[in-house]
């Protein structure tokens, strides 16, 4: 047990997660330049908070030249010990920045939804309370009381009990926002099919908030443990794995261009006249397609005439033909798909 380490665990799994949280990222920026939509103010706070996390991470794996996620008997506490006890605050400062940023990014994606003042009123206070509790604990920590004890120091007992609030506090407000989407999704002018699709994929914050429960209830035991180094790196995992569920729940809404391209190549082929440039916006993207069909059930092909009659109205005389025009309008706010149908008789 004495050489047993969570160093290469927490390292590979930090490295992982990153990787794939920056995946997530950057497909949710693709699809919004696919519908030729501008960056908003959401997507680079979330740019913002993946940096921060990145930091976090460097700080993380650096700390463990100097004994993080090693057992406290196999760490030179002249040393490395001090080394360790300095960066690591200081890694946890970036980590607790990015978990309120990537909260933050995705709580800006649902005010520019909302239209109700009781929803936007709940968001901003939830945008406020969420970074002025990750930031007041992330400040705190480098003032908690060493073995012994400096003027003006706080309390270790007063930091932990702080950072269990926070810790719990951004678990709660997870789950709340993985419930928030229904309210916003639901009264779109939007396929049912999509909006239940959106609302689950924005839903997905609620894994963030099982995750942050669990880390909440291991703070206190890893904070009072002796062989803290050791504990610290599991609480830091879970910190990564927190924060990449974020950023993959605030990522995910933004990838029906994707499923639409699969689902056209999977689906029937439509005729399409190239209007899509003559119909974009700075904030979204509008395609038209069309698809044509005859529209006599009973005409047939007449062998005699060698003609097509069942391009004939029913009155025998007039030519007609169904033009069915879809009009697809992307938008970062708004999503909003309309279709429009239409006889022409030529």
């Amino acid at each position: 047990m004495a050489n047993e380490s969570n160093a290469p665990a927490m390292t590979a799994t930090m490295i992982i997660l990153g990787l794939v949280s920056l995946a997530f990222m950057c497909l949710r920026f693709h699809c919004k330049r696919i519908m030729n939509a501008n960056l908003g103010v959401d997507d680079y706070v979330l740019l913002f908070s993946w940096v921060l996390y990145l930091v976090y991470i460097i700080f993380s794996i650096y700390t463990t030249r100097f004994g993080l996620g090693e057992h406290l008997i196999n760490v030179d506490l002249v040393n490395d010990l001090p080394k360790a006890l300095y960066f690591l605050p200081i890694s946890q400062f970036f980590a607790v920045l990015s978990v309120a940023v990537s909260k933050s990014s995705f709580i800006l994606t649902l005010l520019r939804l909302v239209v109700q003042p009781w929803q936007k009123a709940a968001l901003w206070f939830m945008l406020a309370t969420i970074n002025a509790s990750m930031l007041s604990i992330a400040i705190v920590q480098f003032y908690q009381c060493g073995a012994v004890p400096t003027a003006g120091c706080i309390a270790g007992d007063h930091v932990i009990g702080l950072g269990v609030f926070a810790a719990g506090y951004s678990a709660a407000l997870d789950i709340v926002l993985s419930a928030f989407p229904s309210l916003v999704i639901w009264n779109l002018q939007m396929q049912k099919r999509e909006k239940l699709g959106v609302i689950i994929a924005m839903s997905l914050g609620l894994i963030a908030g099982v995750v942050g429960i669990y880390k909440t209830t291991t703070i206190p035991n890893v904070a009072r443990d002796s062989d803290f180094t050791f504990g610290t790196a599991i609480v830091l995992i879970w910190l990564v794995a927190e924060v990449t569920a974020t950023i993959m729940a605030a990522s995910i809404p933004f990838f029906r261009p994707l499923v639409r391209k699969f689902s056209s190549q999977a689906g029937p082929r439509k005729e399409s006249y190239g209007m899509s440039s003559g119909m974009t916006n700075r904030k979204g993207h509008n395609k038209l397609g069309s698809q044509v069909d005859v529209h006599n059930p009973t005409g047939g092909f007449d062998e005699e005439s060698r003609s097509n009659k069942g391009i004939l109205a029913p009155d025998g005389n007039t030519i007609v033909r169904k033009t069915e025009f879809s009009v697809e309008y992307d938008n970062s706010s708004s999503n909003e798909e309309d279709m429009g149908r239409g006889h022409r008789y030529v």
